[in-house]
């Protein structure tokens, strides 16, 4: 036993959070997909109109799988029983996080592929520029909900950026969540890259309060 709490059971403890903390954003996420061809055609698209579905409505997956990372913990019954176990709860929001963010690629691929099998003229590039949109959005509602220390305040920013995304456009430059529509795709990799940092400054964040309490 001791031996197992050393090598830190990475296994167990993504198995534990998935069965009691995850099964919530997960069927949410999967609803959303569902409902996405009832919302908007996904069959026999060009590659800008197939970007559509994926960055404007799929890639919502991001903000309801990553935002809920630091939900647990807000209890402070859990967060006392978190805190009291051998993992640290900095490993154990780290655990969250990949599997989260994962899951929300998963699932974007899987979307994509079903569009690929109705004829629609999609490729990898497409699923990677919505899991990069699905990646900035989550990671600024886990960014916002550890800052405030409230999930459901850290939904709002995330869905009032793409409200603002909807009313500004491609004024919004290399931040522009839906680019792809336009063909232009070097935006993907700016959000994907401020996506990984807000959600590094979220993990470090809840880790140093943590500390400071």
């Amino acid at each position: 036993m001791q031996f197992s709490k050393k090598r830190f059971p990475v296994l167990e403890i993504a198995k534990i959070n998935l069965r009691h903390n995850a099964p919530l954003s997960i069927a949410v996420a999967v609803l959303l997909c569902l409902v996405t061809p009832l919302l908007i055609g996904t069959a026999n698209l060009d590659r800008n109109s197939a970007a559509m579905p994926l960055e404007m409505f799929v890639s919502l997956v991001g903000v309801v799988l990553l935002t809920p990372i630091f939900q647990p913990e807000q209890n402070e019954e859990i967060d006392d029983l978190v805190s009291s176990k051998y993992c640290s709860t900095a490993k154990v929001h780290l655990i969250r996080t990949v599997y989260s963010a994962g899951i929300a690629a998963l699932l974007i691929c899987v979307f994509t592929v079903s569009m690929k099998l109705q004829s629609c003229d999609v490729t990898p590039v497409l699923a990677l520029g919505a899991i990069a949109d699905a990646l900035f959005l989550g990671s600024m509602g886990m960014l916002t909900s550890a800052l405030t220390g409230n999930t459901v305040i850290g939904y709002m920013p995330p869905l009032l950026y793409y409200a603002l995304n909807i009313g500004m456009g491609p004024k919004l430059g290399s931040l522009y969540l839906f680019s792809m529509v336009t063909g232009s795709y070097t935006a993907k990799l700016w959000l994907f890259l401020a996506g990984l940092l807000m959600m590094a400054a979220a993990l470090f964040y809840q880790r140093l309060r943590k500390r400071m309490a």
